[in-house]
């Protein structure tokens, strides 16, 4: 068996052992979307305006759950140190990891934001503009959130540091993003929004790999 799929096996065996890393973010999603009318109004009009931004906020924070045990599993068992021995490029492994992660937790979670749109009374245009906005961006979203777990690697409180490192990392995804919903909600063209968006995207998942694999090989050698 190839090195590649050897790993996929691994992530899908952690999926199986642990369900729950999966439902978790779905389940946090559908919950703070079905608060938001009742803390804020039942009024079909107000939540149909700000109901795409808040599926945004609300699917970046459920990103975040996860982040923590990203690497976490795989520096504990001493696969990270096997990746060093490999003969591939640490940066090709951990394509296939964060690839991976999108597929198996990222994906579920964008497939049941139309069900957010719904309860929240966007509009179809709307939604479809939301789920181009999210596929396009969650690769860097995931690449980010890998940088930030590879930096805290080991440290106590990870998940607190991990976060604040990938926070101003958003920012400009999150922005176009918001730009693409808004011109989405007046009808106007947000393909060029869109495109830069995308290119933002294709650009951090070339680069990431490289930063996250700097930062895996900096904290495995530092524990040996």
């Amino acid at each position: 068996m190839s090195v590649e799929r050897r790993l996929i096996a691994r992530e899908l065996k952690l999926v199986a052992a642990r369900p729950g890393d999966v439902l978790k973010p779905m389940w946090f999603l559908i919950l703070v979307i079905s608060m938001v009318p009742m803390a804020l109004s039942p009024d079909s009009a107000l939540l149909g305006e700000i109901g795409s931004a808040m599926i945004w906020v609300a699917v970046l924070l459920a990103l975040l759950l996860n982040t923590d045990h990203l690497f976490r599993d795989d520096y504990t068992d001493g696969v990270l140190e096997q990746w060093l021995f490999f003969d591939r490029p640490l940066a090709w492994l951990v394509v296939i990891k964060l690839t991976t992660h999108w597929m198996l937790y990222v994906l579920p979670l964008i497939l049941i934001t139309p069900v957010a749109g719904l309860m929240l009374a966007i509009s179809a245009d709307v939604i479809w503009a939301l789920l181009i906005t999210l596929l396009t961006a969650t690769p860097a979203l995931t690449c980010f959130t890998g940088l930030g777990a590879a930096l805290t690697l080991g440290t106590s409180r990870s998940g607190v540091l991990g976060v604040l490192v990938m926070m101003p990392l958003f920012v400009p995804v999150v922005i176009l993003a918001a730009g693409v919903l808004i011109r989405a909600m007046d009808g106007a063209d947000a393909v060029p929004l869109l495109a830069l968006l995308g290119a933002f995207s294709v650009a951090s998942a070339c680069l990431m790999p490289l930063a996250v694999a700097a930062a895996l090989k900096l904290n495995i050698g530092g524990s040996n």
